[in-house]
């Protein structure tokens, strides 16, 4: 299950995935993707669970089709 923000409220954001199959997510205690307000609190996340290769991914940009 996806979080329930807006993708205009993710930009800035970031999420840690295990690859760019996007198979597996770190997700909070609801199911949901954990969303972290900063790089800082995402590294720290990483390195609490000792993953061995997992990707940090900030969103950069929210594309709206006008």
């Amino acid at each position: 299950e996806i979080c329930n923000m807006e993708n205009s409220e993710l930009v800035g954001k970031f999420i840690i995935v295990k690859d760019l199959q996007f198979s597996d997510f770190m997700k909070d205690n609801e199911g949901k993707i954990k969303i972290y307000d900063s790089f800082e609190d995402a590294n720290i996340t990483c390195g609490m669970y000792e993953f061995d290769d997992i990707l940090i991914l900030e969103v950069k940009h929210n594309y709206k089709e006008k």
